[in-house]
Order: C-alpha cells, then sequence, then structure tokens
C-alpha cells in the first residue's frame, strides 16, 4: 500500500525545502489499535511542529503477522523506489516494522535517518543501531497492570490474557508475559489465549468464572492463523465479556477498557515528532538520546467502573477519570437555579404581603 500527502497548498519559493518523510506501518495505516493512533498523532504532531512543508509517504508490512512471510519481495520494492531519492527520513512505527528494518538496513537505507518509535524496548536490536538511528520506545510493566486489577478489584483470581496467536511478535510476548507473571503465582491464575481461534476466545470469555478480569494486549492472528485488527477484536469481545477489560495502552481506551497505567499515545506521538523535526534539522540521530517511557498517569472509563462496581477509592493516587456521567445538577443547574431564584422571589413577595397586611390590620386596631 502506499499514498502521499502533499502538505504544500500552492507552489512557492519553500517547496525547495519540502522534507519528504517515510512512515513505515508493521500493519498498515489505517487499522490496527494503537499503531494506527500512534501514526496519525505523530502526523498531526509533525504538521505543527515542523517549519518546513512536509511529504508524507506510507508503505506497509502487511503480511508482518504471518510467520511464513517473505520480506525479499518487499525490500526489493523499497528499494527500487527509493534507491534514488531517499527519504529525509524515516519513521519505523511497531515492532515487526522495526525488525524488519533493522534485518535490511544497509540494502534499503544505509544513510537516511531513522526513528524506531510506538515499540517497546525489548523489540530493538540497540547493538545494531547506527549512527543514523534513534530510538522513541516504550517499556512495559506488565506486573504494574496486573497489580491495578488486584488493587481495583482484589477479589480477582482469573485473568485471562488475550496475546493472539501464532505470528513472531505473539511467540516473543507470550514469553515475556509468562516471565513476568511467575510473581503472581499463589495469587492469580492466568488462562492463555494463545491456542484459541477468535470463535473460542468469545466463547469462552463469555463464561468466565466469578472473580475474573481480561487483559488485551494484542491479536494480530488468532491460532488459527488468520489476521485480525485488535481495535475489532477487542470491542467483539467487550460485547460478550462476563469480566472486566484492561490493556496497556490508552489507544484502546474509550473501547471498553476500564483502565489504569497505560501508555499514552498522545505524549508519544508528541515525543516522536519533536526528535523528527530535530532531526530534520540537522542534528545526528544517533546524538538524540530518549529513554524510554513508562505508563502515563492512570485513567479510567467511568462508564466501565460503574459496570463492574469499581470504587474511587480503590483507584490510584492521581487517577483521572473520564466518560463520567453529569449529575442532576451538572445537567441542570441553570434551570435548576432559575427554580431556586423564582421560588425566593416569589417567598420574599409572599412575605411583604403578610408584613403589609399584618402591619395594615394594626393600624386599623389603634384607629
Amino acid at each position: 500500500m502506499v499514498s502521499a500527502v502533499l502538505l504544500l497548498g500552492t507552489l512557492n519559493p519553500a517547496a525547495a525545502e519540502t522534507k519528504r518523510v517515510l512512515m513505515l506501518h508493521s500493519f498498515g495505516g489505517d487499522f490496527n489499535k494503537p499503531w494506527s493512533e500512534y501514526a496519525k498523532n505523530i502526523r498531526t504532531e509533525l504538521d505543527q511542529q515542523s517549519p518546513w512543508p512536509l511529504e508524507f509517504g506510507d508503505h506497509s508490512l502487511m503480511d508482518a503477522s504471518n510467520q511464513d512471510y517473505s520480506e525479499a519481495p518487499f525490500a526489493e520494492y523499497l528499494h527500487a523506489l527509493y534507491a534514488n531519492r531517499p527519504a529525509d527520513l524515516i519513521v519505523s512505527l511497531g515492532g515487526p516494522a522495526v525488525a524488519f528494518v533493522q534485518r535490511h538496513r544497509q540494502q534499503l537505507f544505509p544513510t537516511s535517518p531513522m526513528i524506531f518509535t510506538a515499540v517497546e524496548q525489548r523489540r530493538i536490536r540497540y547493538s545494531t543501531l547506527t549512527e543514523n538511528d534513534t530510538v522513541v520506545a516504550v517499556a512495559h510493566s506488565f506486573p504494574a497492570i496486573f497489580e491495578n486489577i488486584l488493587r481495583v478489584l482484589p477479589d480477582t483470581k482469573i485473568v485471562a490474557v488475550v496475546n493472539g496467536g501464532s505470528s513472531p511478535n505473539e511467540r516473543f510476548w507470550l514469553e515475556e508475559l509468562k516471565r513476568e507473571t511467575e510473581q503472581f503465582t499463589g495469587r492469580l491464575t492466568f488462562i492463555w489465549y494463545n491456542e484459541f481461534s477468535l470463535e473460542q476466545i468469545l466463547n469462552h470469555v463469555a463464561e468466565l468464572p466469578p472473580q475474573s478480569a481480561i487483559f488485551f494486549h494484542l491479536m494480530n492472528t488468532d491460532a488459527a492463523g488468520i489476521v485480525h485488527d485488535d481495535g475489532k477484536v477487542l470491542k467483539q469481545i467487550h460485547s460478550v465479556a462476563n469480566a472486566p477489560i484492561f490493556a496497556h495502552s490508552d489507544g484502546f481506551f474509550g473501547d471498553g477498557i476500564v483502565g489504569g497505567p497505560m501508555h499514552s499515545v498522545i505524549e508519544g506521538s508528541r515525543l516522536t515528532a519533536s526528535v523528527a523535526v530535530r532531526i530534520l534539522g540537522g542534528e545526528r540521530a544517533s546524538d538524540i538520546k530518549v529513554l524510554a517511557t513508562g505508563f502515563a498517569t492512570p485513567k479510567f472509563d467511568w462508564r466501565e467502573m460503574r459496570r463492574w462496581g469499581i470504587s474511587e477509592t480503590r483507584l490510584m493516587p492521581g487517577s483521572e477519570i473520564y466518560f463520567r456521567e453529569p449529575n442532576l445538577w451538572d445537567q441542570y443547574w441553570l434551570q435548576l437555579l432559575a427554580v431556586c431564584v423564582v421560588i425566593l422571589l416569589q417567598t420574599a413577595l409572599l412575605a411583604w404581603l403578610l408584613y403589609e397586611r399584618s402591619h395594615r390590620r394594626r393600624s386599623q386596631a389603634e384607629t
């Protein structure tokens, strides 16, 4: 898939300064949260921060979820497309795209500066980074997510984990998840859905036992090898699940997850764009060092809190609550205030009339 957006408006002398930015996506730029959210927000931030006109090109590693995918044809296509006119900057989004470009760096883009972003730090081969590379990564803490589940729902005994099926990316994260959940032995029992088809997952989450929760990590493929869109799968799970859902990225926030500590797509995109502008301005990519960012301020969906009986008193200090439904005063304060004013005026008028009547009677009695 190839698309280009020219943000020049009309030709003018500044057009000579146009910067070409190649966006290399893991799963496609128009679907698959949270990467689609990163792509959209990075472009928006770049448009706002860049002093130059920008020309964007988008390419997708569409079969990144397929373990039998041959990268050679796609690599050859990119080489032919950019060999004579390299991009001023390459933004590689997501683990599969990062892995692909690191394997083919010298063949495809030997001198073009590159940012690896929307990726967890464990998916980067730091030993192979060149002087033209920099990283804007995130740092997962799966234990923090499960501790949050136990904090807001202390009776939880079972966590069902949605982590896709057979793709290399999913296999990598399955091992990481199992390693990081060992510390919860005796506190939580984990159900792993990596050997389930999506249909089986939907059937299973609809009949989870009491005191269960769901952790949605990713779903590139299911055990049957069928490719899926993470965002659509999450909505399907939410429509049938009988247990609350948690996730690691706020790219899913508002789609049925409870919330908690998560990565901020907006903050990560803003940081990526600021680094991109520095590189386009002439700084060497490897001179820009960015620490991997952890989870942002915890935030929660009030609608899901109410659904699952989660009290605000159980939230982490500093947590933010979204989608709270306004109470009667919030919705009708102006009308209520007007009614109160009318009642007060009527009361005052009645009191004055009673006073006048009483005063008149005393006057008549005295005469």
